[in-house]
Formats: C-alpha cells, sequence, structure tokens
C-alpha cells in the first residue's frame, strides 16, 4: 500500500518536483540498501565498485553544492545592501533584473516597512537611466555601471557561478566564479555612522 501511495504521489508530481522526493521515500532508500548489500557480498570487485561509485556521488556533490552556492549572488548582495543604512534612515534601493533573477527577494528585506515607510525596494523594470540614479542604492550588473558613474560609486561587487573546470592537478575540478552583480551607493547619500558606547 505504501509503495503504490509514494509511486502514485511521485508521479502525480511534475518532474520538477519529484527530484527533491525520491531520495526520503523510505522504499527506495530501502530497496537500493537491499541491492547494495547483496552486491557487496559478491566479492571485492563489487566493493570496490560500490566505494567508487560512493566516492564519485560525494565528489559530484560538493561540485554541485559550489555551484549552487554561487548561483544566487542577489541573496548577498540583498545582505549587503543593509550595511549602508540605518533602518530608521530613508533609503530607496533599486533592484536591477538580474538581482531579482538570482535571489533578491522580499525574504532579504531587513528594514521592514511599517506606517512610514523608510526603505523603499524597487524592481520596476523600464525604468529611465536619469530616474534610477535618484536612488540612493543600486544593485545593478556591471554592464550598467557606466551610466551611474557620474552619481554614484563602486561599494561592493558580488560574484556569480561561471563554470565548472577541470585541471589536471589537484583540487581536479573547479567551480569558477565571474562578477554579476555590483552595489553602488549615491554619492549624495549620507554615510552610515557607527556608535560605539565606552
Amino acid at each position: 500500500l505504501s509503495l503504490s501511495l509514494s509511486l502514485s504521489l511521485s508521479l502525480s508530481l511534475s518532474l520538477s518536483l519529484s527530484r527533491f522526493i525520491l531520495y526520503v521515500v523510505p522504499l527506495l532508500n530501502i530497496a537500493a540498501a537491499f541491492f547494495m548489500k547483496k552486491l557487496w557480498d559478491k566479492g571485492i570487485l563489487f566493493r570496490c565498485a560500490i566505494l567508487g561509485m560512493l566516492l564519485a556521488n560525494l565528489l559530484g556533490c560538493s561540485v554541485f553544492l559550489s555551484a549552487s552556492y554561487h548561483n544566487y549572488p542577489g541573496g548577498s548582495a540583498m545582505a549587503a545592501v543593509h550595511k549602508y543604512a540605518d533602518c530608521d534612515q530613508n533609503t530607496t534601493v533599486y533592484i536591477g533584473n538580474y538581482a531579482a533573477q538570482n535571489g533578491a527577494s522580499r525574504f532579504g528585506e531587513e528594514c521592514e516597512a511599517v506606517f512610514e515607510r523608510r526603505w523603499n525596494y524597487i524592481k520596476t523594470e523600464n525604468l529611465t537611466i536619469s530616474t534610477i540614479r535618484g536612488f540612493d542604492l543600486l544593485l545593478v550588473e556591471p554592464k550598467e555601471v557606466t551610466h551611474y558613474n557620474p552619481t554614484h560609486t563602486l561599494e561592493e561587487k558580488f560574484y556569480g557561478f561561471s563554470r565548472i573546470r577541470l585541471k589536471p592537478t589537484p583540487p581536479f575540478i573547479l567551480t569558477e566564479k565571474k562578477e554579476v552583480l555590483y552595489l553602488l551607493r549615491s554619492k549624495s547619500m549620507k554615510k552610515k555612522i557607527h556608535i560605539i558606547n565606552s
């Protein structure tokens, strides 16, 4: 009964969701463990093959973990934005298209909007360059920076996953990153002041 229920559940889900379910269905894990035990008992050659597959799986998981970790630079940029102004300071933040698609979301908005909104996070597309120049903080792509040089200064660069590269020497597999987002601060914006109590 549980096998038919888990199979019907996984078939009813879309393929993109079922890839997450397969690893947690106990019956599939039990069947895989049973099959591996049978192979393990067949001899040293099968044991080496099993250990090789586990090692390859571990290596693949570590490479893909590194790639997925660097796949959402907008989230890192969104966290960094809040270092440049206090939440009670009126601040406007422009979130460019790339940042919005790659991790900059409402979950990263640390300064809440109460009745008197202090921070405005704007993701509106197709704004003119002169309109965007009026924002205090910008999260934009490197190719857009030259438009804002007269009014803003570069504060931080954020890197995203570019590709996987193989090397003949250790470490044999590298994940390469490239600059994908820049955080710009308006030249007219007041700097955040840290008061240290003694």
